[in-house]
């Protein structure tokens, strides 16, 4: 148990000062911490035999003095230490101070929130994870998504309180106030939602945010995952979105982990092998002609997914003046974008020379 570790950890410092044999029993007689730890797991039969009732809270027997201390008013538990003196009863007390303190502060400052953020931080073992979610009832094997909400600058509390009213503690979804440009939502998802409802549920929280309190934020969203012990992951996919689909200038403030497959392929290329093949396209004279209406075009070329004459109606512009702005980049870069390939090609170079940009600005 959590508890019988942070026992142990105290143990590991105290006893090492006072050289004596001491251990932790439970009330069963099993001793579960002790100064020496091949002997945890072994039994206590005294103090299994012990009247709760009657007994005093401190015994000697054998050589060793007990004394019965609680934790949290409600769970005993057992101090044994080698020797009879009055010095070892003041070394057992000592002790069960200590013990009792330390587990209670541990207490004051954790809840249900805290809890999940040193999940997500990879602050807590497996084993201390089990005792975490049975204490604080999380249930461990219920799909959850991360949802990481950042804002442009220090307004997460602002955020934080609203997304309150929106998402009551009481619903069993987790709120955390992360850091000062930080909110991270643990959403619980039920089997009838899918990604798409996901994502429609980030950009409602976006138009609120920015409707109610005029803070514009952009959104992560990891991958659903069915138990606790995965909740890391989708964290860490709810960041690596955010990373990727800025560095991409990727369409829109929400970014899902799933949606970027390109983008997140593109990010693990080594920045040397990019740049080798972006100098091939991009040389003086196709940088002179990449101006930034010429950027506005192919984008909205792409976006109407190369079909000519939308791209132009929505440009204002002559489809004729298209069609010469399309030839100008096919004589300066050799990729006529009105070819499917062509337009691929450059679509995955113009993103790789943006994550250059990026790593050298």
């Amino acid at each position: 148990m959590l508890t019988e570790q942070r026992m142990q950890k105290i143990l590991d410092k105290v006893a090492r000062n006072i050289q004596v044999t001491t251990d932790i029993v439970d009330p069963a007689g099993m001793i579960v911490a002790s100064s020496d730890r091949k002997r945890v797991g072994q039994a206590e039969p005294v103090v299994r035999d012990y009247d709760a009732i009657n007994g005093k809270l401190t015994f000697v027997h054998n050589g060793r003095t007990y004394m019965r201390f609680t934790v949290d008013k409600t769970i005993a538990y057992f101090i044994a230490m080698d020797g009879v003196s009055k010095v070892t009863r003041n070394y057992c007390m000592l002790i069960a101070s200590i013990i009792e303190l330390y587990l209670k502060s541990n207490i004051q400052k954790l809840n249900r929130e805290e809890v999940v953020r040193r999940i997500i931080l990879d602050q807590v073992s497996d084993l201390e994870l089990q005792e975490l979610a049975r204490e604080y009832k999380l249930e461990p094997d219920v799909a959850r998504c991360v949802f990481v909400i950042r804002t442009a600058s220090m307004e997460a509390e602002q955020v934080y309180k609203l997304l309150l009213k929106v998402f009551p503690k009481s619903q069993g979804d987790i709120l955390i106030l992360f850091d000062s440009r930080t909110v991270i939502l643990v959403k619980l998802v039920f089997d009838e939602m899918d990604e798409d409802e996901l994502e429609q549920m980030a950009a409602a929280m976006e138009e609120t945010i920015l409707n109610e309190i005029t803070v514009r934020i952009c959104i992560g969203i990891g991958k659903t995952k069915p138990s606790i012990f995965e909740l890391r992951e989708s964290y860490l996919e709810a960041m690596q979105a955010i990373e990727v689909g800025l560095m991409y200038d990727v369409t829109g403030r929400i970014y899902r982990y799933d949606s970027l497959l390109l983008e997140r392929f593109l990010h693990e290329i080594p920045l040397q092998i990019s740049q080798k093949y972006c100098e091939a396209i991009f040389n003086e004279e196709a940088r002179k002609v990449l101006n930034e209406e010429m950027i506005t075009t192919i984008n909205k070329f792409f976006e109407n997914n190369l079909n000519l004459s939308e791209t132009a109606r929505q440009l204002y512009i002559h489809r004729n003046t298209l069609v010469y702005r399309l030839d100008k980049i096919q004589k300066a870069l050799g990729l006529d974008l009105r070819n499917f390939h062509d337009a691929v090609t450059f679509k995955i170079m113009m993103m790789l020379e943006k994550q250059k940009r990026e790593c050298y600005s």
